[in-house]
């Protein structure tokens, strides 16, 4: 008896496990990729080394700068502040300032007769003032007991309109009577006239 035997080929093709090896030119291809991004970031990391590196150089500089205007102007402070000139000025103004605040101290704890009304017998005599008419000197002795006034003028028809002004004041110079005048004219500039007037009680 005779055997008849059939093989069955159950192992198909589309059976078989797949091997996708990775072949060469893959390979250089993703090879070429990553160093192109690497050398990508390479560059940038370079280039803001250099930025940095630039940007520190100059704030360095300006610090340099600034540094140096800063000890040019410490000299020069020194070199002042040692100028024995400019130290005996400063010594001189504040003995001055010394003895003006002195003398202010003594005229407030001293009478020595009318300290306050002064200033507005100082104001009648300037709005009595206008222009052709210069005073020189002037002396008001207590309340305007006695008073005396030096002045030029360009002509002598002013000395009336300057006493009446006077008389307008609200001083007591305004209530004084100038009881005497002297005119004369005056030696260097002939077309001036000197006057002196007086008054007292």
């Amino acid at each position: 008896m005779a055997s008849n035997s059939q093989q069955i080929n159950l192992y198909l093709p589309e059976l078989r496990p797949r091997r996708d090896l990775v072949t060469a030119v893959r390979a250089v291809q993703l090879l070429s990729v990553l160093f192109g991004l690497a050398l990508l970031v390479s560059l940038f990391q370079w280039w803001q080394t250099r930025s940095y590196e630039n940007r520190l150089t100059e704030v360095e500089l300006a610090l340099q700068e600034q540094t140096a205007r800063t000890e040019r102007l410490e000299a020069e402070v020194a070199a002042r502040a040692t100028d024995q000139a400019l130290v005996r000025e400063m010594d001189t103004r504040e003995l001055r300032v010394q003895q003006a605040r002195e003398l202010y101290d003594f005229m407030q704890g001293t009478t020595l007769g009318n300290l306050v009304g002064y200033s507005q017998h100082l104001k009648d005599l300037s709005r009595a003032s206008f222009t052709g008419l210069w005073l020189q000197e002037f002396r008001i002795v207590g309340n305007a007991d006695q008073v005396m006034i030096r002045g030029v003028a360009q002509e002598p028809a002013m000395l009336p309109d300057y006493v009446g002004r006077l008389s307008g004041g609200s001083s007591a110079i305004s209530t004084r009577r100038f009881n005497r005048l002297i005119s004369s004219r005056d030696d260097n500039q002939q077309s001036l006239y000197e006057f002196t007037l007086e008054a007292s009680e």
